[in-house]
């Protein structure tokens, strides 16, 4: 094994150790109390499935990873949708188009 082997090694080791560790805290990993296999594999594939679509979410808006930040964004996106709504005026598509993405980073933390 060269250096450049033992170095990818490690990294996906750490990629693997961060990802459970996401999945443990902010996705319920270790919450199931299903006895049954096929419900217990169900919902590890739900955790890593929802750490994964964080992480993708993530890179397309061009924020550095975070659960943390990515749950601030979605609760921030929510609460900006249920303003509009419960409002009852009708905004103007190019101004919510324009202040839409500052407003849903507004909290978001860099990693």
């Amino acid at each position: 094994m060269n250096t450049k082997d033992v170095i990818n090694c490690y990294r996906t080791r750490f990629q693997l150790e961060f990802r459970f560790r996401d999945a443990k805290s902010f996705a319920g990993l270790t919450n199931c109390q299903a006895r049954d296999l096929r419900r217990l594999e169900f919902h590890f594939n739900a955790s890593f499935s929802a750490i994964n679509l964080a992480k993708v979410a993530c890179k397309e808006l061009g924020m550095p990873f975070s659960v943390s930040s990515c749950k601030s964004m979605i609760h921030n996106a929510y609460m900006l949708e249920r303003l509009i709504c419960v409002s009852g005026m009708k905004p103007d598509p190019h101004i919510i188009d324009k202040l839409f993405k500052d407003l849903v980073l507004f909290t978001a933390r860099a990693a």
